[in-house]
């Protein structure tokens, strides 16, 4: 019998169904080159306050990437098979994509901070608006599963997925800029002529910073670039997490395990938090979850606790979460960081992480309603398919990873290794004009000290090379100064 997927071929008249659809401009967007997230685009804003060329600047870097990345995960919509174009999951998801980039790539270059402000406004309901894209294309692909094989859902779900991490970088990394930029001159304002209310000012600038950033570092400290926390503690984040994700294992399952944190607890990293957490409670609901199923398949009068070791190296954070849950059967091991896999392929059998299924806290839970939740950090702690292999996406982005270790009968060690942003790079920001920037070029076509070329009068350097660059700019600077009355 021919398979179902052989009566299909592949085409995009599905997705042509709005009036105002222009294919002409989507590929012209899609057909340029994307640049890759850099850490010294990132972190090109650290020094503050932020100014008025610096806000600009950044919405112009935002305004021309992300139409671009929008058009590509258009056109790769369009790549799909009729029949799972046609899906109304997978279509929505598409519509989502499409009116994003119709939205931003309408937008006029920005040259002031009222038009910038519009833009960041708009950028932030359509950064809002794409939260749910996960959880819908994996219904789409549930039902769609017979019509792909599983290594293009595959390469197609992590193509969306690095790409969404990308597009919420760059984001809400801008997003964060210009509410902190704002903030910045308002509390200027504030303290203008007014010493005497600098205590109040303080207050009310506190008060008014983006939902998030709440007991994440010490008051007043200016850790804060964009979305980047420069001094972030995992133990405390990890405490955070923990005391959620044992919140929502007590209201799932009734009781739930304890935890504790250990190791180098004094440790900061510098990262993106909503990344931290994001990763994190994906490994803290499969050790609670798992550690109550064994529990209660094994009679065990108690649960063991969950163990959080972080441990410091160089440039890096390593965190180690072990649970004594029954470990990962090992046919089940080569599984755990495929998408969907405990619920396209069968969803009553085992789930991400341990032999029992997950139907005593499914039981009663739509798969859609299960796929709602599943979108954020506050989701069921059955797993879906998506937590491990999302987990581990995330994990890389920055240069990190993720691996599990299991002892069947047992638990699993589950070993988080994050690069710190900054440690990343170790490199300087440095500012300077054209002839500048030609001369260090040149220079760098030798010892290779440019970690990036950022724009016309901003390099990112490798800090051991510094010193060099200073006297090659001195020497510059100095022949092109001349005495008074000197000849030239």
């Amino acid at each position: 019998m021919i398979p179902p997927r052989r009566l299909f071929h592949p085409c995009r008249r599905c997705f042509a169904t709005k009036s105002h659809y222009d294919e002409t401009v989507v590929y012209k967007y899609a057909s340029q080159q994307i640049k890759p997230v850099s850490i010294g685009q990132l972190l090109k804003y650290r020094r503050q306050p932020l100014s008025t060329e610096n806000i600009l600047d950044s919405v112009g870097y935002t305004q021309a990437e992300l139409p671009v990345r929008l058009a590509k995960r258009v056109i790769s919509f369009h790549r799909l098979p009729f029949i799972v174009g046609t899906n109304p999951h997978i279509a929505r998801v598409y519509n989502q994509y499409y009116e994003a980039f119709d939205r931003l790539h309408a937008f006029a270059p920005i040259g002031d901070l009222e038009a910038e402000w519009d833009f960041t406004r708009a950028l932030e309901r359509q950064t809002q608006i794409l939260l749910d894209v996960i959880p819908t294309i994996a219904q789409g692909f549930l039902e769609c599963q017979l019509y792909m094989p599983r290594e293009e859902r595959t390469s197609f779900i992590n193509d969306l997925i690095r790409s969404r991490i990308g597009l919420r970088v760059i984001g809400e990394q801008h997003v964060a800029l210009s509410y902190q930029f704002r903030e910045e001159q308002k509390k200027a304002k504030q303290n203008h002529g007014a010493a005497g209310s600098t205590a109040a000012a303080t207050a009310t600038a506190a008060s008014a910073v983006e939902p998030g950033r709440v007991g994440l570092g010490a008051a007043g400290e200016d850790v804060w670039v964009g979305a980047i926390h420069t001094r972030l503690h995992p133990a405390r984040m990890m405490e955070q997490c923990g005391q959620m994700v044992q919140s929502m294992c007590e209201m799932h399952y009734g009781t739930a395990p304890g935890y504790y944190v250990d190791g180098d607890v004094d440790e900061t990293i510098s990262y993106i938090p909503s990344h931290f957490e994001y990763i994190t409670c994906e490994l803290l609901k499969n050790a609670f979850r798992a550690t109550v199923d064994f529990s209660h398949s094994t009679n065990r009068s108690s649960h063991p606790p969950i163990q959080i070791t972080i441990t410091k190296g160089e440039g890096y954070v390593g965190v180690r979460i072990r649970d004594q849950g029954g470990g990962i059967s090992k046919e089940n091991m080569r599984n755990v960081f495929e998408y969907s896999w405990s619920s396209m392929q069968n969803s009553d059998s085992a789930d991400e992480h341990g032999a029992n299924g997950g139907g005593s806290l499914m039981a009663g839970m739509s798969l859609q309603t299960n796929l709602a939740l599943q979108h954020g950090i506050g989701g069921p702690i059955a797993g879906l398919g998506f937590g491990l292999p999302m987990a581990r996406l995330y994990a890389g982005y920055f240069g990190g990873s993720l691996d599990i270790v299991s002892m069947e009968g047992y638990g699993c060690d589950v070993f988080l290794k994050l690069r710190s942003i900054e440690g990343t790079v170790k490199g300087t920001l440095i500012e300077c004009d054209p002839a500048a920037r030609e001369v260090l070029l040149k220079l760098n076509a030798k010892d290779q000290f440019i970690i990036e070329d950022l724009d016309n009068t901003h390099l990112f350097i490798n800090s051991t090379h510094l010193e060099r660059v200073q006297r090659a700019l001195d020497e510059l600077m100095n022949s092109n100064t001349y005495e008074v009355g000197a000849p030239p």
